[in-house]
């Protein structure tokens, strides 16, 4: 079983791990073509992943490439977004080659708790506060984050979840049957 302090852990430089960089988009909600459609619209929100509504096209704007991590300045959400996708305002597209569904798991509740420094107002977390923010992260020998480490993490993880689920539902399936029979 993996164990978290199984690991060397650093801090490190959210600008040494992503690519950050403002949206392509960023489009006020007001200049929207608001026809219903395919693509997601990602705005600072801290529910849904993110995801205020789905899209038509909107040819006035860049659309960012999925497979990235979306954070909202003002509020410090962090959501990963798997397909191309449009966004609201002051929102950052952090992106890693390393990147996936798996580990983006693992990275996000670290951002989160990275940001949760900052706050609404004088304190907000900009461009240049978040690319200085660091983040904790495992390491392997040579001092580089433990990507490998983080999927296998998250996969195990999950697999305990669903263990769990099943061991649950086949007690209380076998309990429900026993009542039955008396």
């Amino acid at each position: 079983m993996l164990d978290l302090h199984d690991r060397e852990w650093l801090a490190i430089p959210l600008s040494s791990v992503f690519s950050i960089k403002s949206t392509s988009s960023g489009i006020d909600k007001n200049k929207l073509i608001y026809q219903s459609g395919k693509y997601p619209y990602v705005t600072r929100t801290d529910t849904n992943n993110g995801i205020n509504d789905f899209i038509c096209e909107q040819p006035s704007y860049g659309m960012d490439t999925g497979n990235c991590i979306t954070v909202g300045l003002d509020t410090q959400t962090a959501f990963y977004q798997e397909n191309s996708f449009y966004t609201g305002q002051n929102i950052q597209v952090l992106r890693n080659d390393k990147l996936n569904a798996i580990n983006a798991k693992f990275l996000i509740p670290l951002i989160k708790s990275t940001l949760s420094i900052f706050s609404w107002g004088g304190n907000g977390a900009t461009l240049t506060r978040l690319r200085r923010s660091k983040i904790m992260l495992p390491v392997d020998e040579s001092g580089n984050p433990d990507y490998a480490f983080m999927e296998q993490y998250i996969k195990e993880r999950e697999r305990q979840i669903v263990q769990s689920y099943i061991d649950y539902t086949s007690e209380n399936i076998q309990m429900g049957g026993e009542r039955f029979r008396h």
